[in-house]
């Protein structure tokens, strides 16, 4: 924790960043960071310049958090870093995942990355990086030593990150239980009625429904040999471009759908869901249960992207999703998964 605040303190410029399409737990590390400096250094004597910026566009679900509205969204952080003298990565530790220049980025003077994801991380300045913590958020909570600045809005911040990178808590291991002791200061600090504070960010917008019908008329079963039965569903861009749909249409009903059917149907223990994208892309979602696939070694050997053990997303370069999951699939042909 000094150390981390020893680089801050002789910083002027700094950006707090996470990666690109970012979820709640991304939204959440980025704030309570950005929250915490701001509050240690308003007062200070030495000026300090302090930015969250995100490669990408705004996640609008969160905006009912508190400096929500101080995120800047950009085509690439890497045009935008100014005169930056500290970079602060978030929930993600390949600079690849947070820009599409990143040597731009590991040319700053000094880089911070605090996560908890168990990819092979890049080189940073300061590294905390701890995989068996249940969300970055409990992560940042824990580093920063968080409880001396816990206000209603703070402690909001932080339980939405914990919430939504375990699902509710329902994907917590047995070695990560001190989040439910951070969970409960949370709640308390923050006065929070967890099933209402669920709607403020998990509701289902009434367009996104023709998504879900798209997604469950497209599911499918697959069987490769030497891997699990998995479950595939696929919105084809046709659908996309003639719903003049968003980017951000096509990740709420992946992670609806996701949320609801995959690895919940029997004998299915994973499963992958794939969105077309406007830069003419495929998004590529998996979920899987333990004992099963290990979807970030998958998706880290196909060079696609990465994430957790049993949940990831990446891009495929096929416009067409059909094209996108014949791909994964002559992949899966020739290679063995991981399993765990």
């Amino acid at each position: 924790m000094e150390d981390f605040y020893n680089l801050v303190a002789e910083s002027k410029s700094v950006i707090i960043t996470a990666h690109m399409s970012p979820d709640g737990d991304s939204i959440s590390s980025v704030l309570s960071v950005y929250t915490i400096l701001i509050a240690k250094y308003q007062k200070s004597s030495i000026e300090k310049k302090i930015r969250i910026v995100y490669t990408g566009v705004s996640k609008e679900d969160f905006a009912f958090l508190k400096n929500f509205e101080k995120i800047e969204w950009v085509d690439d952080i890497a045009n935008h870093l100014d005169d930056t003298d500290l970079l602060i990565v978030l929930d993600v530790n390949n600079l690849n995942r947070v820009s599409k220049n990143p040597e731009k980025l590991s040319a700053i003077k000094n880089t911070i990355c605090i996560d908890h994801h168990a990819s092979v991380a890049d080189s940073f300045t300061l590294s905390f990086i701890d995989s068996n913590i249940s969300s970055n958020s409990e992560m940042v909570y824990r580093t920063l030593g968080a409880e001396q600045y816990l206000t209603e809005d703070l402690a909001q911040i932080f339980l939405l990150g914990i919430i939504t990178d375990t699902g509710n808590f329902s994907h917590i291991k047995p070695s990560q239980v001190g989040a439910f002791d951070v969970a409960k200061k949370l709640v308390e600090i923050g006065k929070i009625n967890i099933g209402f504070f669920n709607t403020k960010f998990s509701g289902i917008p009434k367009k996104i429904i023709p998504l879900l019908q798209v997604l469950m008329k497209n599911m499918n079963f697959k069987e490769v040999d030497g891997w699990p039965d998995t479950q595939i569903s696929f919105i084809d861009r046709e659908t996309f471009e003639q719903g003049a749909y968003t980017d951000e249409d096509m990740s709420t009903a992946s992670h609806i759908h996701m949320g609801q059917y995959v690895t919940r149907i029997g004998g299915y223990s994973w499963g992958l869901v794939f969105t077309p994208r406007s830069d003419g892309t495929t998004r590529v979602s998996g979920r899987s249960l333990p004992e099963s696939v290990n979807i970030r070694d998958m998706f880290e050997r196909i060079q696609i992207g990465g994430g957790h053990d049993r949940a990831s997303g990446g891009s495929i370069k096929e416009s067409k999703t059909e094209d996108a999951i014949a791909q994964i699939l002559d992949w899966m042909k020739i290679n063995k998964p991981s399993i765990n």
